[in-house]
């Protein structure tokens, strides 16, 4: 059902089946001068046929619209191809775009496996044909103009100022309107479950920390509304982002009460400790999905306590091992 959330801004659902999230909420700015739609939902038959009945809905066609990608995951770009074989401008940051089209090659993937097998000491959690983030991808690049930070993108009465939203993704971005005080802002604030803050690598060192920077800096802003594209519109972000600042705090507090002192924890012995809201009650009934996530969500805390001083971090025979030294987070 399409709904219109602010003045020529419409929203309407995607399923997105298989998958832990279910929908994506597809943003659409329709007005005389120009269309533009934000992101696309997970390269799957049944979320392109929604996609495709949305447009429709509105009167449109998918060659008259601009495209925005917010961020590189699959359910964000997974069907930016229709927009490419339909000559539409396609947007993106230019951090996440370069790593869309690099997501295309199996080479990516591997040293995503490498990575995770580095931090984890697990092999069983490898097998990437169950992440929906590989399994639902686009399979062909696309030749984005990248959207730098600062710039204005314009589209009817709104100006936009294009930002940093780092955190989430390496390269996430928002377009915020700051005459009408919203925000697109993706996966950046999410409500009521909390966006996967994972660890990135050693290219982008801890970036729980950029992420809470991010929320920090939304906070003067006095957003009146975000635009999120999982579960709800945000209409008290402020609010929000609090909870979600406390939610990490109290998550980095967890992992060191699941160590004591002297031991030393791989990233699955880790996580295999600390409480997850989800159906599973046991560790080993994850689906190996579900491990993926929460074993790159711990990473990300952990990596945060190494520079922060609370942990120490030892490679041993090519897998990452840790130790506590603080007890508490009180001098974060």
């Amino acid at each position: 059902m399409i709904k219109e959330v602010a003045k020529d801004i419409y929203t309407f659902n995607v399923d997105m089946p298989q998958t832990a999230l279910k929908q994506l909420n597809i943003f659409v700015i329709k007005t005389p001068e120009r269309n533009v739609i934000f992101d696309t939902g997970y390269n799957l038959p049944e979320t392109k046929e929604q996609l495709l009945a949305g447009i429709a809905e509105l009167g449109l066609e998918v060659g008259d619209l601009d495209l925005v990608i917010t961020h590189l995951h699959a359910d964000h770009s997974g069907l930016a191809y229709l927009f490419q074989e339909a000559g539409c401008r396609i947007y993106a940051g230019e951090v996440d775009g370069e790593i869309i089209n690099r997501m295309v090659s199996d080479q990516y993937w591997e040293t995503i496996s490498e990575r995770q097998a580095a931090y984890t000491g697990q092999m069983e959690t490898m097998d990437l044909s169950v992440n929906p983030g590989y399994a639902f991808k686009s399979n062909e690049t696309i030749d984005f103009i990248p959207l730098k930070i600062g710039e204005t993108f314009n589209v009817g009465q709104y100006q936009f100022e294009v930002m940093d939203l780092i955190g989430h993704t390496p390269g996430h971005i928002g377009l915020y309107e700051p005459n009408y005080q919203f925000i697109f802002s993706a996966d950046t604030v999410l409500d009521p479950i909390s966006p996967n803050i994972t660890y990135w690598g050693e290219e982008y060192p801890n970036i729980l920390n950029d992420y809470l920077k991010t929320l920090e800096h939304l906070k003067p802003l006095n957003l009146k509304r975000m635009f999120a594209t999982h579960r709800q519109l945000i209409d008290r972000p402020n609010r929000r982002i609090d909870e979600i600042i406390s939610h990490h705090h109290e998550r980095l507090q967890e992992i060191l009460d699941a160590m004591s002192e002297g031991m030393s924890y791989t990233v699955e012995d880790i996580s295999r400790q600390i409480s997850w809201r989800v159906k599973f009650d046991k560790w080993e009934n994850f689906p190996k999905s579900q491990k993926f996530f929460a074993t790159g969500e711990t990473m990300a805390h952990l990596d945060y306590l190494v520079h922060s001083g609370h942990v120490l971090c030892e490679i041993i025979n090519g897998v990452y091992h840790f130790q506590k030294v603080e007890a508490t987070i009180q001098n974060i």
